[in-house]
């Protein structure tokens, strides 16, 4: 058995260099545009790289970000389940800075309705809202398995202003951005209790102010490292790496939150959000020794 599947979708991103736009009919040529791979692909590779046994769940065709991701995967001892769809299923155009990004996506997210049965683990991870909305069944079997669901929000606005509302097969971990527990409930302090039916644990992570929440039944507030942003993208992701992977240590749920933020700063200091460089999470990974 695995320690974590990651289900969802992995992007081919290309960030789009800020003021530039060249006129119709015209070329502008600039000192460099950055390519990276994402989605899913963050989340899977940054617990891997804390030391967890991935399993990675996407759609992928025969197409060369497909090619890319297989490698990828490979060269990082990331276990691929690969859902058969069209060639390239997952594009996105990044408009980021250091504040905030924003995406143009197209995604073969409808794939993700035909699973059936997740790889057995100890941990599931869905990055989106959308996705969880399709793997309702799968993700339900998996909690009968003994699995702990976890879903990231994404912007969704349809799903979050549903999110209250939903009642059957809890998540065990659910993690927002300031700006979707607001679209969710309101009120983001209250996010843990309004949200309750939707996850047994919710966290809010506030960017510079840090996470609030309830991870466990017990209240955290943590605050977040002082860090130089190059670019937000994965930040979330490598957020939830870093909390799963330090409950699946037996972390408290406080030290966990913290392994999240700490995790989440390294990917701050980066653009794009895979970890890719060997030794990058490696003082993370070693700090605590793994229990039997």
């Amino acid at each position: 058995m695995t320690d974590l599947v990651v289900i969802g979708l992995a992007y081919f991103e290309v960030f789009v260099p800020p003021h530039v736009r060249p006129p119709p009919g015209e070329e502008l040529f600039i000192d460099g545009i950055q390519l990276a791979l994402g989605g899913a692909l963050n989340t899977a590779t940054v617990a891997a790289a804390l030391g967890l046994r991935v399993t990675l769940c996407v759609p992928m065709g025969h197409g060369i970000v497909d090619q890319a991701v297989a490698l990828l995967a490979q060269r990082l001892g990331i276990t691929l389940a690969p859902l058969p769809a069209r060639d390239n299923p997952a594009i996105s155009l990044v408009f980021s800075d250091a504040n905030d990004r924003a995406f143009v996506s197209t995604a073969e997210l409808d794939v993700l309705v035909s699973v059936k049965r997740l790889p057995a683990s100890a941990w599931v991870h869905v990055p989106g809202l959308e996705e969880a909305a399709r793997l309702g069944g799968p993700l339900a079997l998996a909690r009968q398995d003994g699995a702990r669901i976890s879903v990231s929000g994404s912007w969704s606005p349809r799903q979050l202003s549903v999110l209250a509302e939903r009642k059957e097969n809890a998540w065990d971990l659910l993690v927002l951005n300031e700006k979707e527990a607001q679209a969710a409930c309101g009120d983001v302090a209250a996010a843990p209790q309004v949200l309750a039916q939707a996850a047994h644990s919710v966290l809010v992570t506030l960017g510079a102010q840090g996470v609030v929440g309830v991870l466990n039944a017990v209240p955290v507030r943590v605050p977040a490292l002082p860090v130089k942003v190059v670019d937000a993208t994965g930040a979330g992701d490598a957020f939830c790496a870093g909390v799963i992977a330090g409950l699946v240590r037996g972390l408290t749920p406080e030290a966990s939150v913290r392994l999240g933020t700490r995790t989440a700063a390294k990917i701050l200091n980066q653009i794009g959000g895979l970890v890719t460089k060997p030794g990058l999470m490696a003082d993370l990974a070693n700090e605590c020794l793994w229990k039997p």
